[in-house]
């Protein structure tokens, strides 16, 4: 059973079929890995990752809030 994250119950509060197709993802494979956009926009997210770790090297980072 996947968890519900903060992610996937926007998605579910915007269409519960949505919900449905990516908890049986293995049934409804996606094609967003072979889009080199959005490829490049997760890429991004880990520069500002980096460039907020470099102005704030004491800050704890918080990896998994909902263990």
């Amino acid at each position: 059973m996947k968890v519900l994250s903060k992610s996937r119950f926007k998605i579910g509060a915007e269409c519960p079929n949505k919900l449905h197709i990516t908890h049986h993802s293995n049934l409804y494979p996606s094609t967003k890995e072979d889009d080199t956009f959005l490829q490049a926009l997760a890429q991004g997210g880990f520069q500002v990752e980096e460039l907020a770790r470099m102005n704030y090297p004491g800050v704890h980072l918080v990896d998994n809030p909902f263990p």
